[in-house]
């Protein structure tokens, strides 16, 4: 892991005064059903989820937007409702790392939040994206009351890690068309055929996440149509998801 200094912003601010606040009673209830079922509080008695739920805030967000800044104090946590958020680190001679992409349901910065750290990544969306803050000394007070949230943040947080984890090792023992193929078949049903999916992010973000050049990004797309792959701008075709399995599993023997 890279220990170089944090990057710390020119304007340091715990909520970006250009987005648009979304009162809380005009929130559907399927937003708080999905917060409810999620690992983080699905085993909170209801009085503790109320208590949290009574202090949320709905956000939106457009491509671009930044929703917290590598070295900001964390005043919040954060719950992707719709869309796609990219965490990047920046070392101190200014280089970038992309260092995962969350999508609707998981979490950010609970760990953080609760611990009253610094952020050590900046949120990023990659388009369209909703999201619901909860105050950290709102999290922190409740997991002090709870002790099933704060063994729920722990659990988060360890999940985590070996998901980075997953992630280091295919960086290292996949070629690029291993981890393209993996990456396609995350977007299609188990056993489908004629799936039409859609990229769920930019070229650029998808080659970022998967540690490589978009140029080879390019290249693994065109070699995959031998196996039933087309993609057309953000548009995916694939005849039959067994089919990238296959060939995982044969590329894995040469590796």
């Amino acid at each position: 892991m890279c220990k170089c200094q944090p990057y710390l912003p020119k304007v340091q601010a715990g909520v970006p005064s250009d987005v648009t606040a979304i009162p809380k009673e005009t929130a559907q209830s399927k937003d708080m059903e999905v917060l409810r079922s999620m690992p983080l509080f699905s085993s909170l008695s209801q009085e503790t989820f109320d208590k949290l739920a009574d202090s949320v805030r709905f956000d939106r967000y457009v491509k671009g937007d930044t929703i917290v800044r590598q070295g900001e104090k964390a005043q919040w946590v954060i719950v992707v409702l719709e869309g796609y958020i990219k965490l990047t680190r920046t070392a101190a001679n200014g280089e970038e790392t992309l260092i995962h992409i969350f999508g609707r349901g998981e979490t950010i910065a609970e760990s953080v939040a609760v611990l009253g750290d610094n952020h050590t990544t900046t949120a990023e969306a990659t388009g369209p994206t909703r999201i619901v803050r909860m105050p950290a000394h709102v999290v922190a007070q409740a997991a002090r009351d709870a002790p099933e949230l704060a063994l729920a943040i722990l659990s988060e947080s360890s999940a985590k890690i070996w998901a980075l984890m997953d992630e280091i090792e295919a960086l290292k023992a996949q070629t690029a068309d291993q981890r393209v193929l993996r990456f396609l078949l995350s977007l299609c049903p188990p056993n489908a055929t004629n799936v039409e999916a859609r990229l769920p992010y930019t070229k650029g973000v998808i080659a970022a996440s998967l540690g490589l050049k978009q140029e080879t990004l390019s290249r693994s797309f065109a070699r995959l149509k031998i196996v039933g792959v087309e993609i057309d701008g953000r548009k995916v075709l694939v005849q039959d998801a067994r089919v990238l399995e296959q060939e995982i599993e044969r590329l894995n023997r040469f590796v």
